[in-house]
């Protein structure tokens, strides 16, 4: 991996806000929290003076609470106290850190402390990007006296929708993140062939034939299954949510936002990638956005302070005015308010046809708003052995050049990949919501994964992935019911590509590519009945994409008339 690559990686995920400065002292400590097992958890406490009680912002994190310090003296500098705590087994706290196991046990402790202390009224409110976000949402159904609000950027509740979309495990998240956070004492990424250990079969053994052991991955419970039972019917607690369109959280966060009912709630929905909205960059891959998509860590700072002022403080300001969704929709440039999210729309479906004009140059099918005749199915073969590579999306942040919008047009040339083109649009449309594709397949495999992916076709050819998703075949029933499949039978399989915002123009086409990998984002499936994290065999398979009256693929577009 490039050390640029590794620096930038860094930069994205431990963003230091340092800017802050004002002149006026504060009252910062160093404290311990002892857990009731008698773990000391370590914490940094900003206060505006050491004499009043004030509300507390809880920031915890387990990279490091010194990364943290400006927003510590931001909030403390505003009249509101803050706890920055490294949680269990990181950097100065004891224990053993098992990723996101023990931060709702742990969480509550930590604001009975809080609430107990000195310095504290009664009010806490829980803040943070990421991680953090997610060690305050994990307590929202709690209902706990003393936690009032929370302001989360990318956090989310239950990872299933990002540890295992559809099913299928997040391979270039899960590695290199586990190898690069699960201990507190190696960070350096650099020494690790990742590329040999996603190409490592079985893939179980992959981080163990290099000696390092995951708590995480070696655990008998699934990490997806983590937080099943949370009770998103108890949420009782304002939530500020922010998310991205090119965020691997971005579902998981905004599932945070779509399970909640009755509460008081805000979402900023922008383009970005992973952190990105705390930075000045306004590239998402090679889009550039414009000035018009940047947020800032300061603004995501303001808008924060007003969050916890309004619903702590009880102060009168402008925060509940805003709109309850403020979306950004890409290639319009521009950003649009809603009173829910997603807005009302029509559904428009677009049909798989095996129909090809004379001389065409978009692919292998068509999209049309009518059902066309034509052949019954679509085929391809699809070997584990040459998958198809990851080109842009919603892609782990530690290797920016992989994440994002790209050009498909190379891997659109693959013999494993369908393509289905849509005539030039006379009208512009504005699809804000869940894309979704009902494709009815067929595998000679007992297992198989099927993706799909939807592209925007400039007039010139240029081909931009907007979202995509991946289906797990043994998972088509959801991941409570595992099931191998019968070979060469039709199923309907529902492949979910996430929500977006963006413009389609006159003149542009929509294009959906269907195959049945995206390596190294995701592992490759085996095609066999061994779980593919376990399977150490492999079959090549041909696939079947059914296209007829009884047996119709649709891709679902949610549109704003």
């Amino acid at each position: 991996m490039k050390k640029s690559s590794i620096c930038l990686a860094i930069f994205f995920l431990l963003f230091i806000p340092r800017i802050y400065s004002q002149q006026k002292d504060l009252h910062v400590k160093n404290t311990k929290t002892i857990l009731s097992d008698g773990v000391s958890l370590d914490n940094d406490i900003y206060l505006p003076d050491s004499i009043n009680k004030f509300p507390i912002i809880m920031i915890r994190t387990p990279y490091g609470k010194q990364q943290f310090k400006g927003w510590g003296e931001f909030f403390s500098r505003r009249g509101l106290g803050v706890l920055i705590q490294d949680v269990r087994g990181k950097f100065g706290s004891e224990g053993e850190f098992v990723p996101f196991l023990n931060e709702k046990r742990d969480g509550l402790e930590v604001l009975d402390w809080i609430t107990a202390q000195p310095w504290c009224d009664g009010n806490i409110g829980g803040f943070g990007a990421s991680y953090l976000g997610f060690t305050s949402l994990t307590l929202g159904d709690s209902e706990h006296p003393a936690f009032k609000a929370i302001f989360s950027n990318s956090g989310w509740i239950k990872p299933e929708k990002m540890i295992a979309p559809g099913g299928a495990m997040h391979l270039s998240l899960a590695f290199p993140w586990l190898l690069h956070e699960e201990t507190q004492r190696n960070r350096n990424l650099a020494e690790f062939d990742l590329n040999a250990l996603y190409w490592s079969v079985p893939l179980k053994e992959a981080l163990q034939n290099i000696g390092v052991s995951s708590k995480s991955l070696e655990n008998e419970e699934k990490n997806y299954r983590l937080n099943d039972d949370f009770a998103f019917d108890k949420i009782k607690i304002p939530t500020f949510h922010i998310a991205g369109g090119f965020d691997f959280v971005k579902e998981a966060s905004l599932e945070a936002f779509l399970k909640v009912q009755d509460v008081p709630q805000k979402l900023i929905f922008g383009p970005w990638f992973h952190n990105q909205e705390h930075t000045p960059i306004t590239k998402v891959g090679d889009e550039d956005f414009g000035e018009e998509s940047k947020l800032g860590d300061g603004e995501i700072l303001q808008l924060a302070n007003q969050w916890f002022s309004y619903w702590l403080k009880g102060e009168e300001n402008s925060i509940m005015e805003q709109p309850e969704a403020r979306v950004f929709v890409m290639f319009a440039n521009q950003w649009l308010d809603f009173d829910e999210f997603p807005p009302k729309n029509t559904h428009l479906n677009f049909y798989f046809s095996s129909e090809i004009k004379a001389n065409s140059r978009f692919g292998d099918g068509l999209l049309s708003t009518e059902v066309k005749k034509g052949g019954k199915y679509s085929s391809f073969m699809y070997d584990p052995l040459d998958p198809v590579p990851t080109t842009g999306g919603a892609n782990f942040h530690f290797f920016p050049e992989t994440v994002g919008i790209k050009d498909q047009r190379n891997v659109e040339e693959r013999e494993d990949i369908l393509v289905y083109t849509s005539v030039p649009l006379v009208e512009e449309l504005l699809v804000v919501g869940k894309v979704i594709v009902k494709l009815f397949a067929a595998t000679e495999g007992v297992d198989t994964d099927f993706t799909a992916k939807l592209v925007l076709v400039e007039e010139d050819g240029l081909a931009k992935n907007v979202c995509d998703g991946i289906i797990r075949a043994r998972f088509q029933k959801g991941l409570d019911s595992e099931e191998l499949l019968v070979p060469n039978k039709i199923y309907e399989y529902e492949i979910d590509l996430g929500h977006t915002a963006f413009a389609i123009k006159a003149g542009q086409r929509i294009r959906v590519e269907i195959s049945s990998s995206n390596f190294p984002k995701y592992n490759r499936n085996f095609n066999v009945a061994a779980d593919p994290y376990t399977a150490d065999e492999m079959k090549v398979v041909q696939q079947k994409i059914f296209h007829q009256p009884e047996n119709q693929s649709i891709l679902i577009l949610p549109v704003i008339k």
